[in-house]
């Protein structure tokens, strides 16, 4: 157990300074261009899904937060929501371009994502398109009366980042010590996340062995990607960083990789969950993303081994 404690320590330990890198990047995009993004999604009219999916590529929070305010306020599709969703990898990224052998993924990861939620969201929209109708009438309709109540005064507009009645004034200038400590955070969140569960894989396959816990994921069937979206759907960036290892380790399928990392919308999720008083919209948003997930983990995992 100790050796195994210490050497999942010298291996975290090792992607620090690159995920410290990466996270900075991540957090001076997020402070510029965040806002900038989830407005032209607000905007992007029949483009939704592929503005959202763009904008749901770059591993950061907060899009997934915003785009997901925006849609219980009936502002966005479900195609577009579920496109935000699809393209959302949390902390993947980060992860893979911290491993040298692993970084040459980047690029077909995000490619496939970014394709399946584009045409994921069409899908969804096509054929939800009369309750997207329905949906964003009503959306639109208070949206109106906001803007109606804060003419004549009866309601004062403080601007959160979440209400699309309400225009922040972009001053442009970056806080870089706000930057900097947020990208601290992030990376020693992730740093504990990664040991924490380098450990854990560790001592399972000192304990039971690789092709026991091979098996007991469900590898070689087309049951694992159905297992890694089930795990990828809990909105916590602690399953992507575990379905991230478990692809890393050989754990898990390319495919199932797909499945999981698409189904896992992250905080957004927590947004929905909480703040959409229609469990049955939900449901649907729910459901659309974990079939496309997995649907298109299985079909990645057929073309692997064909």
């Amino acid at each position: 157990m100790v050796a195994t404690i210490v050497e999942s320590l010298k291996d975290t330990l090792k992607m620090v300074p690159i995920l410290f890198v990466v996270y900075l990047v991540l957090e001076y995009v997020e402070a510029r261009w965040q806002q900038r993004m989830v407005d032209a999604v607000e905007r992007a009219g029949k483009l939704g899904p592929v503005v959202a999916s763009v904008g749901g590529a770059i591993p950061q929070c907060g899009f997934s937060v915003m785009a997901s305010a925006l849609y219980t306020e009936r502002l966005l599709t479900i195609g577009t929501i579920v496109a935000v969703y699809l393209a959302t990898s949390d902390e993947a990224l980060p992860i893979l371009l911290s491993k040298p052998g692993q970084a040459h993924i980047v690029l077909p990861l995000i490619g496939i994502k970014v394709v399946l939620a584009v045409a994921g969201g069409y899908l969804v929209d096509a054929v939800m398109r009369t309750e997207n109708r329905r949906w964003t009438e009503s959306g639109r309709d208070r949206q109106e009366a906001e803007r109606e109540a804060i003419r004549i005064g009866e309601q004062n507009c403080t601007c959160d980042g979440t209400r699309a009645s309400c225009v922040c004034e972009q001053t442009g200038v970056i806080d870089w010590k706000e930057i900097l400590w947020s990208a601290a955070k992030r990376t020693i969140q992730i740093f504990l996340y990664l040991l924490a569960t380098s450990i854990i894989l560790g001592l399972l396959m000192s304990w039971i062995g690789q092709a026991n816990l091979s098996r007991l994921l469900l590898s070689h069937t087309v049951f694992q990607p159905v297992l890694a979206a089930v795990i990828g759907l809990i909105p916590n960036c602690a399953a992507s960083v575990a379905i991230t290892e478990l692809y890393v380790t050989g754990t898990l399928s390319f495919g199932s990789a797909i499945a999981g990392l698409g189904a896992a919308g992250g905080l957004g999720l927590i947004v929905l969950f909480r703040e959409n008083h229609d469990p049955k919209n939900t449901a649907k948003v729910i459901v659309w993303l974990l079939g496309i997930s997995i649907t298109a983990g299985i079909l990645v995992q057929l073309l692997e081994r064909g």
